[in-house]
C-alpha cells in the first residue's frame, strides 16, 4: 500500500517484525524523505525514529537531515 517493494520476503517479515507499515511510510515520505529506502525504514523503527522525533529535531533548528543522521541521533542520545 505504500508503494514500496513487495517481492522480497525478507524485507516484508523485517518490516512486520519492526512495525514499518503503510502510516508510517506515509508520514515519513510527508515529512520530505520522499525516497526512503526499506532498509532506512526498517533502522529508523529499530532505534525509534518517529515521525514526532523528525518533528522535534527540525523544530530545534536540526533542518535538512537525512535519515542516517537522524539514526545516528537517535542512537548517541542526541535531541531526545
Amino acid at each position: 500500500a505504500a508503494g514500496l517493494e513487495s517481492n522480497n520476503i525478507d524485507k516484508l517479515i523485517a518490516f512486520r517484525i519492526h512495525g514499518v507499515s503503510a502510516d508510517f511510510v506515509k508520514q515519513v515520505r510527508s515529512l520530505g524523505f520522499p525516497k526512503v529506502s526499506s532498509d532506512q525504514l526498517v533502522a529508523m523503527r529499530i532505534h525509534g525514529v518517529t515521525p514526532e522525533f523528525i518533528q522535534k529535531v527540525a523544530g530545534r533548528g536540526m533542518k535538512d537531515l537525512s535519515i542516517d543522521q537522524l539514526v545516528s541521533l537517535k542512537i548517541h542520545g542526541i535531541a531526545n
